[in-house]
């Protein structure tokens, strides 16, 4: 009988913690799809902090309603290197030529040339940004948000 009240009070618990701790509370990632998600006018500052973290700057203004400034940005650096022929892009066209050449010389031309292997490195960087501005009013919960993106 005991076990029996432990499990169901284990059961309790644990449904009370499904129930009571919202699922953005676990969010590492700051996106616009989160703050599409989470925010919306009305709540209070704790639960725009669960959603977003912390933000980077807070000011208040004469009234003393607040304002949360999230500024994130991103880089991105992808490398690639290869070895390429530096005759390979136009192969077809070369041989042509080389075959009317061979034909026009009778064979005089020397055949032994041979494409010069050469290293190809390939460089893209990107960088992203996201800027989101919560205003809050004089009760402390959202009064109004914006959000801007972008990426280059």
């Amino acid at each position: 009988m005991k076990l029996m009240r432990l499990f169901f009070l284990f059961l309790v618990i644990s449904m009370f913690n499904v129930f009571t701790c919202p699922a953005f509370a676990q969010q590492t990632t700051l996106t616009v799809g989160v703050v599409q998600k989470y925010v919306h006018n009305g709540m209070s500052q704790d639960e725009v902090a669960m959603a977003l973290g912390s933000p980077n700057i807070v000011t208040q203004d004469a009234n003393g309603k607040e304002t949360w400034i999230y500024d994130k940005m991103s880089s991105s650096i992808t490398g690639r290197d290869k070895n390429e022929s530096s005759i390979e892009e136009a192969t077809a066209i070369r041989n042509s030529w080389h075959a009317l050449g061979t034909f026009l010389t009778l064979g005089l031309m020397n055949r032994d040339v041979k494409p010069e292997l050469k290293d190809v490195s390939q460089v893209v960087s990107s960088q992203s940004t996201l800027t989101v501005v919560v205003k809050f009013d004089k009760n402390n919960c959202v009064e109004s948000f914006s959000y801007h993106s972008s990426k280059f």
